[in-house]
């Protein structure tokens, strides 16, 4: 009897343990027309944004650089316009521009393209952007020694506080998304 009990018990265990396992794992199925959250794109700037004259809610546009390629095969080929607007842009010691993505014009009409700025690439003026894909001036290094520091260097020290803090994105300048949210590409 005690065997038929420890049986019933690891009968009831991996029954149990099997339903809780597959309520906890998500079953999304994935789209194929769809390009998965994740992914990282180019796209090359329209026109110069800059934080000195960029204001919030202030437009702009961009196209693919390259083209991006869905699971099933269909793509969004290079070229393809892009519209956005300027979320934030923030002046001072520390510029920085906020870039939010509106859509995307595909071969059948345009699609929500939620995506974040990930890196600017071969841009060295710009910092690397944050989590929440804020473009910031590259940092200006300073010298941490604790040797003295002759007159001169603390002339340009100086004149590094006065110096222009901005952002300049130029028109042309590539920068790589990173999708939040799946883009689905229309049939």
């Amino acid at each position: 009897m005690p065997n038929f009990r420890f049986a019933s018990l690891c009968i009831a265990t991996l029954a149990f343990g099997a339903v809780s396992m597959t309520a906890e794992t998500p079953s999304t199925p994935t789209n194929p027309y769809a390009i998965p959250e994740g992914t990282t794109m180019l796209v090359r700037l329209g026109q110069r944004l800059d934080t000195g004259t960029a204001r919030q809610g202030n437009r702009f546009k961009a196209s693919l650089a390259e083209d991006v390629i869905a699971p099933n095969g269909s793509r969004l080929e290079r070229g393809c316009r892009i519209r956005g607007h300027i979320s934030r842009a923030g002046q001072g010691m520390h510029p920085r521009l906020l870039l939010s993505f509106d859509d995307i014009e595909t071969t059948r009409g345009r699609v929500p393209l939620i995506a974040s700025v990930s890196n600017v690439p071969g841009e060295h003026g710009v910092g690397q952007p944050d989590a929440d894909g804020s473009i910031e001036a590259a940092s200006r290094q300073t010298s941490s020694s604790d040797e003295p520091r002759s007159p001169l260097s603390r002339l340009g020290s100086i004149a590094g506080f006065f110096a222009d803090h901005s952002v300049r994105l130029e028109k042309g300048t590539v920068l790589e998304l990173r999708l939040d949210r799946a883009l689905q590409i229309p049939r």
